[in-house]
């Protein structure tokens, strides 16, 4: 799956709360094996009737029961059973006589589905929205299932499926598997029937049926012989808008089952972008999307490269997810950080060094972001609230690194070895991390126990401040390095790993030397006739850790000018912190050479943390002429927050061209936003909105006019808060604005914007913006939106509410009822023993008095 949720997710200073339970494997001495899911939708009523027979295989002798995951469903029969109950969570499933091993039996549940909080998204137009789109869309990570199909909604249960889904004639219906036929009714529907023979797990399983409008693309040999290649999405996008997104498709699966070495297993591979949806899901040959990836012309020139990483991240899921399955969400990293480091290899084969460096830069940022502000956990385990949990930082970017450093520590040729048996031998069946490790050490005949242990099951990455000296008289170089991560508390310690150092001798000439890491401190020597040009820590970013490193303007300078994507980026950053205006001449010197538009939006980034003035009046003067679209947004915000007339003045001018794109016009909005002036609130909102698509840019203008912290902004945004008053996609945003601009209101206005806004989520049925909704009315931390908030989780998943909990136990002083006593019992106990040294030194003060007296 991929999606920004780890950035939304709210956590507290520790992963799991010490009420988090250890998760294990469930027992399967009964296995469902195959099920056949019949049900006929009614889409304007958000309806289905039906049932799903399940075929129950005994793996051991004399089971007799079995328990599957069914919420809040309306169970009319169960058959093939001596007896069922059902407390609207579980249906328990009994048999007298316990199964013979093997012995198969077919159970029937005959139920009715009518608009679920989860799993299963429905769209249909009403009086106010007429032109939202009809369909509707099955969506489960984690554990969502459930909420519409009676199942084991666990990672490692697995089924092949028979799809009969019956609906209107003129509606297009998708499964996951193969099409075998559709059979036509004299009632104006048609049942379609699909086939997915490879087992698939709950979360995986899909369906979508409504009104889709289609893009066939050619078909691909993935191995196993041609397959159909298409995209799906709603009207009014047009076929070009989903052959912009997706062309890329074809050539990936190719590349991709030649990379592992290993046939797909689908019959097709379809895609399909919706409004109801988050992110995207890696269902088994059918991937579904929000419709963030349907693209126009305009907002291709932009989003490409994200989209092409997101679509390599889906379909490495069929390899890493899909063929082989997770057996506990624990291990969940052999599925996410896969999918994460097979978008590096993608950007390294396809388009080199450049991009596959960049990447590798996100993801450590993005991972250590995490790890330092919210909480540093292992990537694997067991120990979680909620399953959905497991899906952040450390598991997406944070895996990713590691297995990039296996990749080196092990070496390429053994790692590829290694990768492509663990594959081929998997393929069809569950794994842990284990299973990963031993095939890694069968083919390099190392040891990893250690490398997993410090980097796998403990939490953390190194942090390395390092000191370089040269003594000319002795020719000689020294590199004092320092691990400064360790914490106690938080159980993180030394890091042991190879540390290659290379350096630029005064012909220009690059030298290496690579020094083990083992200590907390270390102090490395290494001759050199001169002093070097310049010193590079690893310089091919083999290993993941954050660096304090200045060696020194000069050759910070060189390093800008000469080295890789890393290289050049830490420079800049380096440079900047100090405000020199050479350094900041040098920067933008630089930024007008680089060809790369990655290593440019870092430059920019570098010069807007800069103190110095000039750093300001540099980067208006690039946006001036910098046109490239990848570039512009980033280049834009590097802006926010940098109160200036001539910031202003700058994303005005931008705005004002005749030729925009979408998400830079978007940032030009927000830093106006950021001015916090009269002049801003009344320029944004009085601007014209040239061109829009998806209501990319008036959501972001909600949110701008929200930054301007103006008394009217919240009245502006209030008014337009009631269902259909603006367009529905943008309906989240127009909450996040009023939500940034009620955290600098006054009281009155904020009590005004909560009464609002927790009318509205008692009266909100979507999904998206319960959730939303939830997010944004906690940042408030007034203990008057609890009661909200606590009422809420009806409507959302249980896999949710330890988020929603987190939000409310912050907003209470961050203590539950037991800990607030136990922190009372705690105060009074110090409370006494104070008095009681009081009382002691009052004592000892009278004794002292009295022998004084006595004396005199």
């Amino acid at each position: 799956m991929t999606i920004d949720k780890y950035s939304l997710l709210l956590k507290g200073k520790d992963f799991a709360t010490p009420q988090a339970e250890k998760h294990y494997p469930p027992s399967i001495q009964l296995e469902p094996i195959h099920q056949t899911i019949k049900l006929k939708f009614d889409l304007a009523r958000k309806f289905a009737e039906g049932s799903v027979s399940t075929i129950i295989k005994a793996n051991v002798a004399n089971a007799s029961k079995i328990e599957f995951h069914a919420v809040d469903l309306d169970i009319h029969e169960v058959k093939g059973v001596d007896s069922w109950n059902y407390d609207g969570n579980k249906i328990q499933l009994n048999w007298n006589k316990g199964f013979e091993k093997g012995e198969e039996k077919e159970i029937t549940i005959n139920y009715t589905i009518s608009e679920p909080i989860a799993g299963l998204y429905f769209s249909y137009p009403d009086d106010i929205y007429p032109e939202r789109p009809i369909y509707v869309v099955a969506d489960h990570e984690s554990e969502r299932a459930r909420y519409w199909l009676p199942c084991i909604d666990h990672i490692s249960v697995r089924c092949s499926i028979d799809f009969y889904l019956r609906a209107k004639s003129d509606y297009t219906i998708l499964a996951n598997g193969k099409l075998i036929e559709e059979i036509q009714h004299e009632d104006g529907t048609k049942t379609s029937v699909w086939k997915q023979e490879f087992p698939c797990p709950a979360y995986l399983l899909t369906i979508a049926i409504g009104e889709f409008v289609k893009y066939e693309d050619r078909s691909v040999d993935a191995g196993r012989g041609e397959i159909p290649i298409a995209y799906f999405t709603t009207k009014p996008f047009k076929p070009d808008d989903l052959k912009r997104a997706f062309d890329r498709t074809p050539k990936m699966l190719e590349w991709m089952w030649k990379k592992f070495r290993t046939p797909l297993e689908w019959s097709k591979y379809y895609q399909i972008a919706t409004t109801k949806h988050g992110g995207a899901m890696e269902n088994i040959s059918f991937v579904t999307w929000s419709e963030f990836a349907v693209l126009d012309e305009t907002k291709y020139k932009e989003y490409w490269w994200t989209l092409d990483a997101v679509n390599v991240h889906e379909m490495a899921h069929s390899w890493f997810g899909d063929m082989i399955v997770c057996r506990e969400f624990s291990h969940g990293w052999l599925k996410e950080s896969w999918a994460v480091y097979v978008e590096t290899l993608y950007y390294e084969d396809i388009y080199g060094e450049n991009e596959a460096l960049y990447d590798l830069y996100l993801n450590a940022i993005r991972y250590m972001r995490e790890s330092d502000s919210r909480y540093a956990r292992p990537i694997v385990t067991n120990k979680y609230d909620s399953s959905w949990d497991m899906y952040d930082a450390h598991l997406y970017p944070g895996g990713a690194w590691r297995i990039h450093m296996l990749r080196h520590v092990v070496g390429n040729d053994f790692f590829w070895d290694a990768v492509i048996d663990y594959v081929q031998s998997f393929v069809g069946k569950t794994v842990e991390t284990v299973d990963f490790q031993r095939k890694l050490e069968v083919h390099s005949g190392l040891s990893l126990e250690e490398f997993f242990e410090q980097w796998l099951y403990s939490p953390g990455y190194p942090k390395i401040k390092a000191k370089f000296e040269y003594d000319d008289k002795k020719k000689l170089c020294s590199l004092e390095i320092k691990q400064t991560q360790i914490d106690e508390k938080k159980n993180i310690g030394l890091f042991k790993f190879p540390l290659d150092v290379m350096w630029e001798d005064e012909e220009g000439t690059f030298k290496s030397e690579t020094f083990e890491i083992e200590e907390k401190e270390h102090t490395f020597f290494f001759e050199s006739n001169k002093k070097p040009l310049q010193i590079r820590l690893d310089p091919d970013y083999k290993v993941l850790f954050s660096l304090d490193f200045n060696p020194g303007d000069k050759m910070l300078i060189r390093q800008l000018k000469n080295s890789n994507v890393i290289g050049k980026v830490l420079a800049s950053k380096e440079l900047a912190k100090k405000g020199k205006k050479k350094n900041i001449e040098e920067i933008v010197s630089a930024y007008k050479n680089e060809t790369f538009w990655g290593v440019k939006r870092e430059f920019a980034k570098a010069l807007a943390k800069s103190p110095n003035y000039e750093a300001i009046v540099a980067l208006t003067d690039i946006l001036e002429s910098e046109n490239d679209p990848m570039v512009l947004s980033y280049l834009i915000d590097s802006l926010t927050n940098l109160r200036h007339k001539i910031v202003f003045d700058a994303a005005k001018k931008y705005l004002s061209r005749e030729e925009t794109v979408y998400y830079a016009t978007a940032s030009a909005l927000n830093v106006i936003g950021s001015q916090r002036t009269e002049e801003a609130y009344e320029f944004l909102t009085n601007f014209k909105i040239k061109k829009d698509f998806k209501e990319i840019i008036l959501s972001y203008l909600f949110r701008a006019i929200g930054k301007t912290r103006n008394e009217k902004a919240l009245e502006y945004l209030l008014s337009k808060v009631d269902y259909g008053l603006v367009p529905e996609r943008a309906r989240e945003d127009l909450v996040r604005g009023i939500i940034e601009s009620t955290l600098w209101a006054e009281k009155e206005h904020k009590e005004k914007t909560i009464e609002k806004l927790s009318n509205l989520l008692k009266l909100e049925t979507d999904y998206f913006l319960i959730e939303t909704l939830v997010r944004e009315l906690s940042k408030l931390k007034d203990t008057s939106v609890i009661g909200s908030l606590e009422q809420s989780k009806v409507k959302l998943p249980y896999q949710d509410h330890p988020s929603v909990d987190r939000r409310i136990k912050i907003i209470s002083k961050g203590k539950s009822p037991v800990e607030e006593a136990k922190k009372l019992r705690d105060d009074i106990d110090e409370m006494k023993k104070d008095m009681k040294k009081l009382l002691s030194r009052i004592e000892k003060l009278e004794i002292e008095s009295k022998t004084k007296e006595e004396k005199t």
